[in-house]
């Protein structure tokens, strides 16, 4: 049984997809099996992957129609037959000691969670020709151990980096923590939360071990598509079930959560839409996501209040849908 199972979720991958999976083989850990869930590509993806399979056994391939990103990656934590699990997204690169660090770290300390930061990188970022090689054992003795990783997330009321694929799960601490079906973008930040307040220790490395590509796929470039506004209502409506489901008897984190929340309801269904949602279809799309927050308002999980005096006013004009100067606020 290998130790660690990384899955990496495929949709239409060709350009970058080579450099991806030869960061992978250059691994300086050898346990560990790679889980590539093809989601329903209509280009090259199967064939590339299918060549690196025949090449490298504990490549393994699988075949499904598609269903989203947290589909695929359902579906490769059900296929994973390993203790640790791991993902990677399928434009990104892996220091070629970055799984071994994470298990070193992990085992070491006995840690649910090892994580280390990331590199950002241009969109043509072809790999580094000369990376850095680290002392694995002076890598895991110097790590920070958390008791309470909800805690540092929450370090500031904004909370921390939502990133999955920069760390290592335990996947026994997991449980039934999953990627919420249907929700692309915004998975990565329910997923987040709900490992964060499960798990009960993380250990982590400022060592930066994941060349992430900075490409143009920002929200800023591609404006607020109605999927994005929907994909966001149920990431919010997810956060919430899932934290009314706690017994939480730390108020400080009742009070973080409850921020939040608000904040991130307020930034997806309020100020991006009203300042990035133009066209003709400025309109619709804006009472759809009028509609959205103010059932999160009814149901208590937008908190107009602790956002401050100037976002609560810009809910009010928007609720009132005064939405020119609400913009103007925004």
């Amino acid at each position: 049984m290998p130790k660690i199972s990384l899955i990496i979720p495929l949709y239409n991958a060709v350009r970058h997809l080579r450099p991806c999976l030869d960061s992978v083989t250059r691994q300086s850990f050898a346990d560990f099996e790679v889980i590539l869930v093809n989601d329903g590509s209509t280009d090259g993806t199967a064939e590339i992957v299918e060549e690196y399979c025949r090449r490298y056994p504990h490549f393994r391939l699988i075949n499904q129609k598609n269903g989203g990103v947290s589909a695929a990656r359902n579906r490769g934590m059900a296929e994973s037959r390993a203790p640790f699990i791991a993902f990677l997204d399928q434009d990104d690169l892996l220091h070629p000691q970055a799984l071994e660090i994470l298990y070193q770290m992990a085992a070491a300390t006995a840690a649910d969670v090892a994580a280390f930061r990331i590199c950002l990188v241009p969109d043509d970022f072809a790999g580094d020709p000369q990376p850095q090689h680290f002392n694995v054992a002076e890598v895991a003795a110097a790590a920070h151990f958390s008791r309470s990783p909800i805690t540092d997330f929450f370090q500031t009321i904004k909370g921390g980096p939502i990133y999955i694929w920069n760390k290592l799960y335990r996947r026994a601490a997991l449980g039934a923590v999953e990627f919420p079906l249907g929700v692309q973008p915004a998975e990565d930040t329910v997923f987040t939360l709900k490992m964060l307040l499960t798990v009960n220790t993380m250990v982590s490395t400022d060592l930066q071990l994941l060349y992430y590509r900075n490409n143009d796929a920002s929200v800023t470039k591609q404006g607020i598509t109605e999927k994005y506004v929907r994909s966001h209502a149920l990431a919010a409506g997810e956060i919430k079930r899932f934290i009314d489901g706690l017994s939480l008897g730390d108020q400080w984190l009742s009070r973080r959560l409850d921020f939040y929340l608000s904040r991130f309801i307020f930034k997806s269904l309020i100020s991006q839409p009203l300042r990035l949602i133009s066209g003709p279809e400025r309109p619709r799309r804006l009472e759809t996501s009028r509609e959205f927050a103010a059932a999160f308002l009814q149901n208590g999980a937008l908190k107009p209040s602790l956002l401050g005096r100037k976002k609560a006013l810009i809910c009010r004009l928007y609720f009132k849908r005064c939405y020119r100067a609400a913009k103007f606020l925004a």
